[in-house]
């Protein structure tokens, strides 16, 4: 997509918002540390010593500081994020390992500072309104069935390349309720997440934290590590769901961090 097809898109389209906001307490995955925002400078102690100092009298600012892992809401994991048996799509990852991050990375691996920005179709395949409830049961395991069904009954296809979002209905408790989200998600079971990498898309993303159900890793393992494939995690979906926006033109911008598997990012689906 040329910069004047982006700019013409964007001026007669709708955007909808997929990122979840971040706050302390918020729900993270038990085994990673908690997200944390912190005031580091505030306007009246900052005034004074300026004031002091004879700098800009009046003038004044705050400046915050952000303790996270780059797992932490809605995020954006590279297949180095995972590994079967030291392995990434056949490449063992542990010679590559530095205290700062990845480096020197043989293709096709790499890292975020490699990630140009992503400009994909999107296929929304809603598979809770599939099932016709507004939320899929309490851990319950989408099959290949499901997701075939949801590209039949919504009338879509899925190209390779494309990104494919997943909707549960789970979303809607990220803000809302701590123990629905963290504990009793609905997700993906291998055969579909093996339904999913068949499909060859360049990204997967979905509206839960740990992506399969009932073992959350082995669909990690399926799309990143054996496929090579980008996924994002604790999407908002809700919107674009009700809407029924079942295909969509999806920008992703993760952060360029040197040698780093994951980012925080914010997503947006123009319609």
């Amino acid at each position: 997509m040329t910069e004047k097809e982006l700019r013409d898109l964007l001026t007669r389209s709708h955007i909808y918002d997929l990122g979840q906001p971040y706050w302390n307490g918020m729900p993270v995955h038990p085994f990673d540390p908690p997200f944390q925002s912190y005031l580091y400078r505030y306007h009246e102690y900052v005034r004074k010593t300026f004031d002091e100092l004879g700098i800009e009298p009046g003038f004044s600012d705050a400046i915050s500081i952000m303790i996270t892992s780059n797992h932490a809401g809605t995020h954006f994991d590279l297949p180095i994020h995972m590994s079967q048996d030291k392995k990434v799509i056949g490449i063992d990852v542990t010679p590559y390992q530095r205290d700062t991050g990845f480096k020197d990375l043989p293709e096709p691996l790499h890292s975020l500072e490699k990630v140009p920005p992503l400009v994909l179709r999107s296929v929304l395949l809603d598979i809770a309104a599939y099932k016709q409830l507004e939320v899929l049961p309490e851990r319950y395991a989408i099959t290949s069935e499901d997701l075939s069904g949801a590209v039949s009954r919504q009338e879509v296809t899925v190209n390779v390349g494309d990104c494919i979002l997943v909707r549960t209905g789970y979303g809607r408790y990220f803000e809302t309720d701590r123990d629905a989200y963290l504990n009793k998600w609905a997700g993906l079971d291998d055969g579909a997440a093996r339904w999913l990498a068949s499909k060859k898309p360049r990204l997967v993303g979905i509206d839960n934290l740990s992506l399969g159900v009932p073992e959350p890793f082995v669909s990690h393992r399926i799309l990143l590590a054996e496929n090579g494939i980008y996924v994002m995690k604790s999407l908002m979906l809700e919107v674009l769901g009700k809407d029924r926006r079942y295909t969509s033109t999806i920008i992703v911008l993760p952060l360029k961090i040197r040698g780093g598997e994951a980012s925080l990012v914010r997503p947006i689906a123009i319609v």
